[in-house]
């Protein structure tokens, strides 16, 4: 006859000699959060994060190791899970590898492979950092900084140590040579998002990383990066002498990319019209971010409860709830 902690063990498959401390609720709850992370392509670092929860403690706990009862830590990260699908059906769009992607992930790639520098520059809302974030998490062994305003070199190498799970020396120059000591040899990526708003020192630095490690090293930016890297002979131009890869300027995305993101977003609306699409379009004037940040939640909030969805509906979202003026292209009706 089977004992009640027995009967637990037995109900957690794959998970081999299980703390009895799991009641069938809790085993329930970690083939929630485990099917959850799956079916969107999330980590679990990616969840340890969001729920603010010890990555190794976590992982005890979906591999069901952990030696305590993990009730409330599985019902912080279904919390946060929560959450996040209602950020989704609130109309953000899954991540759409569209012409700005493809761009970036070859210069990304490359950089990798041939260990120098790529520059990548967009105009604002053309999806940089949200490619940034994506690459980082799909691709192992890619570190990401987010430049704060005048990022110092003390904070950008702390930065990476601690994305390197390193302990973090005291002084800059040890901090350096510990990093050229931890990244020599390997195949990592370094990519500095919003690069224009780093200090000249800090770049500096970073340049003396790549050279000595020999790892690659992407900088990503608006416009004004091209401004400060590019001059011949200029304060950069140690940098600019490295870059392997800077295609042109990226002004906006593209018809087919603003498409697909409207389809992702508002698949639950049924087949969209053409001037539906040509509506969103030419409101959005070729801006990621005003057509996923601001265009879209505003058509869920306000126009799904009419399907389906006209170009008029939209053109009123926009006056009354955005307050956008009309766009400069007369929309087609």
């Amino acid at each position: 006859m089977s004992t009640p902690a027995t009967e637990t063990q037995n109900a957690l498959p794959g998970m081999a000699s299980a703390p009895t401390a799991y009641t069938p609720q809790d085993v329930s709850k970690v083939d929630a959060v485990k099917k959850w992370l799956e079916d969107r392509k999330k980590s679990r670092a990616w969840l340890s994060k969001k729920a603010d929860i010890p990555s190794g403690t976590l992982s005890q706990i979906l591999s069901g190791k952990y030696v305590s009862s993990p009730t409330r830590q599985l019902n912080q990260m279904l919390s946060v899970l929560d959450v996040e699908a209602d950020r989704l059906k609130d109309g953000t769009p899954g991540y759409v590898r569209g012409s700005v992607h493809k761009l970036m992930v070859v210069v990304c790639d490359r950089t990798r492979k041939h260990q120098n520098f790529g520059v990548i520059t967009g105009y604002v809302g053309v999806g940089k950092s949200r490619f940034c974030a994506e690459y980082h998490e799909t691709n192992p062994m890619t570190l990401l900084v987010e430049v704060s305003p005048n990022m110092t070199p003390g904070v950008l190498m702390t930065e990476l140590l601690e994305q390197l799970n390193n302990a973090v020396p005291a002084g800059l120059d040890r901090k350096f040579r510990e990093l050229v000591r931890v990244l020599k040899g390997t195949n990592y990526l370094i990519v500095a998002d919003e690069a224009e708003k780093m200090s000249s020192s800090a770049l500096e630095h970073l340049r003396r990383l790549r050279d000595m490690a020999m790892v690659g090293v992407v900088l990503v930016g608006t416009e004004k990066l091209t401004s400060l890297i590019k001059p011949q002979h200029g304060q950069f131009d140690q940098v600019r002498s490295r870059v392997g890869m800077w295609p042109e300027t990226i002004q906006c995305i593209s018809r087919d990319d603003a498409d697909d993101m409207v389809r992702a977003a508002l698949a639950d609306a049924g087949e969209l019209s053409d001037d539906v699409l040509d509506t969103l379009w030419a409101y959005c004037d070729g801006s990621a971010r005003v057509l996923n940040e601001n265009l879209i939640p505003a058509v869920r909030d306000y126009g799904m409860g009419s399907l389906p969805l006209s170009s008029r509906m939209i053109e009123t979202i926009a006056a009354s709830v955005l307050f956008m003026s009309k766009p400069r292209v007369e929309v087609t009706k």
